[in-house]
């Protein structure tokens, strides 16, 4: 009866939080929640999102890996609220890091992996809740020998989360899998990985050389949100001292058991020593060290995240303490009644209501937001406040459009990211000019510029606008009509002409009429020029020139997602399925 129960009242509980509560905290409230708002539109539509029209000009979806455009929970969107499918996504992810975590090892370990400060703290970001789950299921597939397994637990990292985390797990199934697994299971592993994770590669390649992110982060950049040494505490006895200023997860907090668990013979204490010594960051001369010397490793940031690695090996080492203990009552009561404590400091969830905020009317969808300072405090009246203030860039739930604004996960176009910086450092008007413009307009003549320092001079000097090309429109050229359905603008124009579109220039718009394609390059720096030949012509623009492939890879995805499911769901989980005790005897014998 007791089994039963549980199940049915955490079921009861998951509902209840879906429906009226909200995770509101740091990246979920500023990034992940409105562009699943608007996903969510565009999926229902029929559509894949590949663009996003809201954020300064616009940036791609479907490339950006923190949107999660491939990720299979995004069926949840087609058929439930969006708050309700956003926090299903934790809730789920959760749910399956206990399962995980319970098939490595006991109830114990899978319960103080969910509630530990590290998976709590990781309830803040949409990407990285779905590594809290898909390490562990990763370290079990390794137990299993299952490449299927393996390969499926990577492709779908590489759907949800980035590099450091990637990398990480990386090192830890390196670990595991040596002579373990064969190296023809690992090359398969990967190539199921890929093949799952193609939509997601294809459409990033397309965008690749113009985002932000192309050129790397700076070192500082790279290092920040490293583990201070005496954060290393927190493991043992909770968050009791504040955070440093710069910080990923609230807390990491695990419980007493973590320091008999670190005296355990076994590949998972190499493997939590290794995380620990690389989330140190900018407190490890080696790795500044490495940072500084390899720049191309500088595409990701945060050493903390070596973190998401580090604490389910030290789970599994804590649930053989666990099992091996004469005392399990003292363990349970010493490391649960902790956890429970700092369990309301650690848990963002706030009530849905105060977020909900309405629609704006059409006068109002294009603003320049200036953003409320600070928004890292776990304060639920500061971020109601944000909410009703619709800070950038939350209020594309309400269907404001924002210009001149950063981008948080910086995947704007690298020549926006130096428009916005310009218009921060000089507050010229001739950027706030182009940045709100028109949807579509004319452009009478340009000037020809070579470079993007000419180019910068030439827009904060003169009133004149500037392309790679000298063009003039004709005396009679004009719009005849605008329009946006979905993901498709559509343009009417009386040529010659050169339009400018008010979205972000990349090579991957298209410009088309019919079968005919007409040449885009960009305008006024970052903006979206279109070359229209003589005669009235009726334009439909696009971004994603590989959108069939794009497509093709999704459904081949989703087709191999399904297999591993239903493999998954036919296999018995027995002794086989990789008991703890088992793994540590393993890790002794190769050890």
């Amino acid at each position: 009866m007791r089994r039963v129960a549980i199940p049915i009242l955490l079921s009861v509980l998951c509902c209840l939080v879906s429906v009226f509560g909200f995770f509101y905290f740091r990246d979920n409230f500023s990034t992940h929640y409105p562009i699943k708002v608007f996903s969510a539109e565009t999926f229902r539509a029929g559509e894949l999102p590949w663009w996003n029209f809201a954020d300064g000009g616009g940036q791609p979806l479907a490339g950006n890996p923190n949107t999660l455009t491939f990720y299979p929970d995004n069926v949840l969107y087609l058929f439930l609220p969006a708050h309700v499918a956003f926090n299903l996504h934790f809730l789920l992810h959760l749910a399956a890091a206990w399962f995980a975590m319970r098939a490595l090892g006991n109830r114990f370990g899978a319960w103080l992996y969910v509630l530990s400060g590290l998976a709590l703290s990781a309830t803040a970001f949409y990407t990285l809740i779905t590594a809290v789950a898909l390490i562990p299921f990763a370290f079990w597939a390794v137990q299993r020998r299952s490449a299927l397994m393996l390969g499926t637990a990577f492709g779908l990292m590489a759907l949800s989360t980035e590099p450091v985390t990637i990398l990480a797990a990386t090192l830890a199934v390196g670990i595991l899998a040596f002579g373990r697994m064969r190296m023809s299971s690992m090359l398969a592993a990967i190539g199921i990985a890929v093949l799952i994770a193609s939509p997601q590669l294809i459409a990033y390649s397309e965008i690749a050389s113009e985002v932000e992110r192309v050129r790397g982060f700076s070192a500082a950049t790279t290092l920040n949100a490293s583990l201070a040494p005496q954060r290393l505490i927190e493991l043992v006895v909770g968050p009791v001292f504040p955070p440093p200023p710069q910080h990923l997860f609230l807390t990491m907090f695990v419980g007493v058991i973590v320091l008999p668990a670190l005296f355990i013979r076994s590949r998972y204490r190499i493997i939590a020593l290794l995380m620990l010594f690389l989330a140190l960051g900018r407190y490890n001369p080696l790795v500044v060290f490495l940072v500084k010397a390899m720049p191309w490793i500088r595409i990701g940031r945060y050493p903390e995240k070596f973190m998401l690695v580090c604490i389910p090996a030290l789970i599994v080492l804590s649930a053989i303490v666990y099992e091996r203990s004469k005392e399990k009552r003292y363990w349970l009561l010493g490391t649960f009644i902790p956890l429970l404590v700092w369990l309301p400091l650690n848990l963002f969830i706030d009530l849905y209501a105060p977020y909900g905020v309405p629609r704006v009317t059409p006068s109002e969808q294009r603003v320049v937001v200036q953003g409320l300072p600070g928004g890292q405090v776990a304060s639920r009246t500061d971020y109601r406040l944000r909410a009703q203030h619709r800070d950038a860039l939350f209020g594309m739930v309400a269907g404001l459009q924002y210009a001149l604004t950063r981008s948080p996960d910086d995947m704007h176009s690298i020549l926006s990211r130096i428009a916005i910086e310009r218009w921060s450092t000089t507050k010229n008007p001739r950027w706030l000019a182009i940045a709100t413009a028109p949807p579509a307009m004319i452009i009478p003549r340009t000037v020809a510029v070579k470079t993007i320092g000419e180019a910068v001079n030439r827009i904060e000097s003169e009133a004149g606008h500037i392309a790679r090309n000298a063009f003039d429109s004709a005396p009679d050229a004009r719009i005849l009509s605008y329009r946006r359905k979905g993901q498709t603008i559509y343009v009417d124009v009386a040529g010659p002409a050169l339009v400018m579109l008010n979205q972000s220039y990349f090579r991957s718009w298209t410009a088309v009429e019919g079968a005919t394609r007409f040449r885009t390059e960009a305008v006024d720096l970052d903006r979206l020029g279109v070359v229209v030949p003589p005669g009235t012509h009726h334009l439909e623009l696009r971004f994603g020139r590989r959108r069939a492939l794009t497509v093709a890879a999704w459904l081949l995805s989703s087709l191999t997602l399904l297999t591993a499911l239903f493999v998954l769901r036919v296999e018995k989980s027995d002794g086989s399925a990789g008991e703890v005790e088992r793994a540590a005897d393993e890790d002794r014998a190769v050890v």
